[in-house]
């Protein structure tokens, strides 16, 4: 593979390197296509939104600051689409939940489980968004401090710290 770093081949592809695009795409493609499937659970839609990261950072490369980690930016455009991604896919029932809502013995017991995941919700929603990540990470994906750190590129003890804080944040938004 080229062993050309990311920031010379953004200044190439800002003089209109189609080549040194393409190499960037090859570079980083498996690894946000495994970020994104971590974030929104679906390989599909992880391939669309991998693919519009591309088309993202094509349209504005002209911006990117060759001094700053390339990395960083496109793991941030792609963190963004895929959490814009969630935003919409949430109003959607998926047809297994669908189905065992119709099929359900206890359509009371479903409603109240629904409205309390909808209370939790629109609480986790209220709360600030670097808490929501940690709390989402840890509780939902079950992953470790070490994972949470590692993921977001953060100490593990800031990790403690902001999962404190969210759930802190998130008693708070529920007790409202």
């Amino acid at each position: 593979m080229n062993n050309t770093s990311d920031e010379v081949l953004v200044s190439e592809v800002q003089e209109g390197s189609v080549s040194a695009f393409e190499t960037l795409v090859i570079r980083y493609q498996a690894k946000l296509h495994s970020f994104v499937t971590y974030l929104v659970h679906d390989p599909a839609a992880a391939h669309d939104v991998v693919q519009e990261a591309f088309i993202s950072l094509y349209k504005t490369i002209e911006r990117i600051d060759t001094g700053k980690k390339f990395s960083s930016y496109l793991f941030s455009i792609t963190r963004n689409l895929s959490i814009s991604y969630l935003r919409k896919a949430k109003f959607h029932v998926p047809l297994d939940q669908a189905l065992h809502i119709a099929s359900s013995e206890s359509p009371e017991n479903d409603l109240i489980e629904t409205d309390e995941t909808l209370r939790i919700e629109a609480a986790l929603d209220a709360i600030d968004q670097k808490y929501r990540k940690v709390i989402t990470l840890y509780y939902y994906d079950n992953l470790s401090y070490e994972e949470i750190g590692k993921l977001l590129g953060t100490p593990v003890n800031t990790v403690r710290t902001h999962l404190r804080r969210a759930k802190d944040a998130l008693k708070k938004e529920l007790v409202k």
